[in-house]
């Protein structure tokens, strides 16, 4: 069976990840750095793959006792005996000293070497997936262990390594196939708007308690739906009000519970009353479902009341151009909840928008890109000197991330900057879903110095 041996310094969420894939509580977990000291073992399941999970003490060089010693003892003991090695770094910390130290003694064991960037759920989390590449390993995961994100490409890759070994993968009923797990969707909106009834008439019953006055759903509620052979995760949310109108406690809470939503969906639906002009709080919250970067959708629901159609159209489109140019062609479906019409074309652009948030580039693509844009339109000169554009590679998907490695990016203008954004997303057919580019200052990390 294949030995999957989890390293890296203390506190970056080992114990949580083990604790995951082993199904139970075996490892202790505390913010307090240092709480596991001896290699632990346990059997570690991810949908149809099942291996033996090692789980081990924080490397820390700059503890020098007895006890210290023999705890990295254990855990060396530990890397030897695994097939494949998860280097476990903390995205919201980044790539620290010691981290390259491991970096190195691990690449001496000439064994496959999976980065794991954990608590990478959020803005905060691109710290460390932007400085992982500087570790120069092929493969780098996004995670939450504490959520379960990025389970799914880790699968595929262990995967790959129990056939690359001719370990016999046991097929287990009870555990569904990662590749093929729901999508999340979110219907996120003001109040009012008609989330509740949209999401009844789409499972075809009355799941959810509407009513014509605001505020009626307060948790946010999860509703399993397949459509074309794809299972859908459906979650209602309550309306978001502007942040100066919120008062009670409660509501703060329900607010609370929506941005969650939001930040652990693949998708949102962001509902708009089609019967009104777009209010400034529809796109304050499309910028937040843009800056946790998410898949959005506009759904310009309440359709059949509205009677210039074309004119509403054109202004709804104008609209969200000028006011959301961070992503040309946003994808915008106009239905009736009430009426049960556009929930097809509404689920088409969904399953459409997943596709492009799980993009991958390859490296040999994107840098044969980059050759001739640089070639075309070179970077502006800073104080008289060049500045030079090495390499790019696309560290995530979900979004589409990418770290581009140059001699300054801190003298790169913003609007080069945007340039090569909308290049990227012409080029590579990225239009309607939001991307990133992490500019770094550095050489191509993989070549060998």
């Amino acid at each position: 069976m294949l030995k999957v041996v989890l390293v890296g310094r203390p506190n970056v969420g080992k114990s949580t990840l083990f604790n995951r894939l082993v199904r139970s509580q075996k490892a202790i977990v505390n913010d307090q750095p240092g709480v596991t000291r001896d290699r632990k073992y346990g059997q570690g399941k991810l949908a149809d793959l099942e291996f033996t999970l090692i789980d081990t003490a924080g490397i820390d060089d700059a503890l020098k006792g007895r006890t210290e010693i023999k705890i990295k003892e254990q855990c060396q003991f530990a890397i030897d005996d695994a097939n494949v090695i998860l280097f476990v770094i903390d995205g919201r910390e980044g790539v620290l000293p010691i981290e390259k130290s491991i970096a190195i003694n691990l690449k001496k064991k000439n064994k496959p070497i999976i980065v794991l960037v954990n608590k990478s759920e959020g803005l905060k989390g691109l710290i460390g997936l932007s400085e992982a590449a500087s570790l120069a390993f092929d493969i780098v995961i996004p995670i939450s262990a504490e959520h379960g994100e990025g389970l799914p490409d880790l699968y595929d890759v262990l995967k790959n390594n129990l056939r690359n070994q001719n370990i016999k993968i046991k097929q287990d009923e009870f555990f569904f196939n990662l590749e093929n797990a729901p999508i999340r969707v979110s219907i996120i909106g003001r109040p009012n708007t008609g989330k509740s009834t949209l999401v009844n008439n789409i499972i075809g019953e009355n799941r959810l308690v509407t009513g014509s006055e605001a505020g009626i759903t307060r948790d946010s509620i999860e509703i399993e739906w397949n459509y074309k052979k794809q299972t859908f995760c459906l979650i209602d949310t309550a309306g978001l009000r502007r942040k100066s109108k919120i008062t009670k406690i409660l509501e703060k809470h329900m607010v609370s519970d929506t941005l969650k939503s939001i930040k652990f969906s693949d998708i949102c639906v962001l509902l708009v009353d089609a019967s009104q002009n777009i209010d400034k709080q529809d796109l304050t919250i499309a910028r937040m479902i843009i800056g946790e970067g998410r898949g959005i959708v506009i759904g310009a629901n309440k359709w059949d009341k509205v009677t210039d159609q074309n004119t509403i159209k054109n202004k709804i489109i104008n609209q969200l151009g000028i006011s959301l140019s961070q992503i040309k062609n946003i994808p915008i479906v106009f239905l009736s909840g009430l009426h049960n019409k556009g929930i097809e074309k509404l689920f088409d652009k969904i399953i459409y928008v997943k596709k492009k948030l799980s993009n991958r580039i390859t490296t040999g693509k994107l840098n044969r890109w980059l050759s001739t844009i640089i070639e075309n339109n070179p970077p502006p000169l800073y104080k008289g000197r060049q500045n030079n554009i090495r390499y790019i590679t696309q560290v995530n998907v979900k979004p589409p991330t990418f770290a581009l490695f140059m001699s300054s990016p801190d003298d790169l203008p913003n609007s080069y900057k945007r340039f090569l954004l909308g290049s990227i997303m012409k080029t590579f057919d990225l239009q309607g879903v939001p991307i990133r580019i992490m500019f770094r200052k550095g050489n191509n990390p993989y070549v060998k110095k």
